[in-house]
């Protein structure tokens, strides 16, 4: 079996385990993993972190970005 993505050749059973983890971690767990963060970031309540009120008037706050997102 011909790896294309690292131009390798897989032989035997070691190294097909090797390309079916890295495989999945690469294609299956990475892309998820940096999905639910942005998720995350977007959908949880970060406002009982306290910010003073110079940081407030410097930029937008977190909920009128959520507020502009779902308009």
């Amino acid at each position: 079996m011909f790896d294309p993505l690292y131009n390798e050749i897989v032989t035997n059973t070691s190294d097909l385990m090797v390309y079916l983890i890295r495989h999945f971690f690469i294609e299956l767990v990475l892309p998820l993993s940096i999905f639910v963060a942005a998720m995350l970031t977007l959908f949880l309540n970060w406002s009982w972190i306290p910010i003073s009120s110079i940081e407030r008037k410097r930029g937008l706050s977190l909920e009128k970005v959520k507020k502009h997102l779902y308009e």
